[in-house]
C-alpha cells in the first residue's frame, strides 16, 4: 500500500476555516434454556450488553453498536486500501481460519466470500452475527483468553479492535501461537488508547479528560489500554517469527490537508461520536464512581472536541 509511511508519519493539519468545527446442535431443554439465555441482553442506561460472561467486555453490544463496529470496518478498508488483512496468504492454502472477537462477523464473512475453499470461524461473546452466512462460515460463542478447545490447527488467526479486552497478553499470544498449524499467520489491527495529538493541541480539553478516564478505569480492571503498542514484543516472546508492524493514524475529524486524511477523518468522527457513550459509560460510571449525570456534561463539552478541527487528535493504530 503506498501509503504506508505516510499513514504513520505527521499528517499535516488544514490551515484553513473552510471546514467546520449458530447452528443448534441439542434438542433438550436445557440446551434451548442456555441458548435463549445467551441470546438475552443486560439492558443498562439504555444501553444492551452481552450476558454472557458480562463485565469481560465494556462496550455494548446492541443494535447501535453493531451498525458502528460495520462502519469502523469500512474505515479498516479505507485505511487498508480495500484488502482484509496484511498476512502474505496468497501462497498457502487455507483450511481452517479464525476469527477472534468476531463482533457483527462482518471481517469474517467477507474473508469467506473471498476465500470459499477455507473454512472460517468467528469466536464473540455476543451472538450477534447474522444467520445467513456463505457456507463455509460459521460462528461461536467463545472468551478467546479461555483455554481453546478446537480440534483443527489453524492457518490464519485474525483479531481486530480488542484494545481493552484482552487481560492476559502473554497467556492469550502464546495460545495463539499453539494453536496454529505449522507455517500459520497470526495478525492483529488495533488501536492503542489514549486518543492523541502531537503537536499538544488536545492538551487540557475535555477529550483529553475522557481519554485520562477511560486508561484510568482500564488498567484498574487489570486491562492494559496501551497493549496494541506492545504486540509485536508478545509476538516475539510467544514465539513466532517474521513479526511485521504497520502503523497508522485515524485523525479525529477533517483536521488534516490532505484529501485522503480528511476524508478518513470525517468517517473515524462519525465513528468516534456514535460510539462515545458506549466507551464511556460503563467504566466510568462503574469503575470510576461517576454519576450519569457527570458523564453526560462530560460527554457534552467531548463532542465539541471532537469536531473541533483545532484539536488535531487521531487514534494511533
Amino acid at each position: 500500500m503506498s501509503r504506508n509511511m505516510d499513514l504513520a508519519e505527521f499528517i499535516e493539519p488544514e490551515t484553513s476555516d473552510s471546514d467546520s468545527a449458530v447452528g443448534d446442535t441439542n434438542s433438550t431443554a436445557y440446551t434451548e434454556s442456555l441458548r435463549s439465555s445467551l441470546f438475552q441482553s443486560i439492558q443498562e442506561n439504555g444501553r444492551g450488553y452481552h450476558r454472557y460472561r458480562d463485565g469481560y467486555y465494556f462496550i455494548p453490544d446492541d443494535e447501535q453498536e453493531q451498525e458502528r463496529l460495520d462502519m469502523q470496518h469500512e474505515i479498516m478498508l479505507m485505511t487498508m486500501n480495500r484488502k482484509l488483512y496484511h498476512a502474505p496468504l496468497e501462497e498457502r492454502s487455507l483450511p481452517n481460519v479464525l476469527d477472534m472477537g468476531t463482533g457483527t462477523g462482518i471481517w469474517a464473512i467477507d474473508f469467506a466470500f473471498e476465500h470459499p475453499s477455507a473454512n472460517v470461524i468467528g469466536t464473540d461473546l455476543s451472538p450477534i452475527q447474522p444467520s445467513f452466512v456463505p457456507p463455509n462460515c460459521k460462528f461461536e460463542i467463545d472468551d478467546y483468553e479461555e483455554p481453546w478447545t478446537f480440534v483443527q490447527k489453524f492457518d490464519f488467526v485474525h483479531a481486530r479492535m480488542l484494545a481493552g479486552s484482552i487481560t492476559d497478553g502473554p497467556s492469550l499470544f502464546k495460545q495463539v501461537y499453539d494453536g496454529l498449524a505449522p507455517g500459520g499467520w497470526f495478525e492483529l489491527q488495533d488501536f492503542a488508547f489514549p486518543v492523541r495529538s502531537d503537536d499538544g493541541s488536545m492538551n487540557g480539553t475535555s477529550f483529553e479528560e475522557l481519554n485520562e478516564n477511560l486508561v484510568k478505569a482500564l488498567s484498574i480492571l487489570g486491562k492494559d489500554p496501551a497493549l496494541a503498542e506492545k504486540y509485536k514484543a508478545l509476538m516475539v516472546s510467544a514465539g513466532f517469527k517474521n513479526v511485521v508492524e504497520i502503523k497508522y493514524k485515524w485523525p479525529q475529524n477533517q483536521w488534516p490537508k490532505d484529501k485522503f486524511f480528511k476524508q478518513l477523518g470525517l468517517w473515524n468522527m462519525v465513528n468516534t461520536l456514535d460510539g462515545l457513550y458506549g466507551f464511556s459509560a460503563r467504566l466510568c460510571t462503574q469503575v470510576l464512581g461517576m454519576s450519569v449525570e457527570e458523564l453526560e456534561l462530560l460527554l457534552m463539552a467531548c463532542r465539541n472536541d471532537i469536531k473541533n478541527t483545532k484539536i488535531h487528535a487521531y487514534w494511533p493504530m
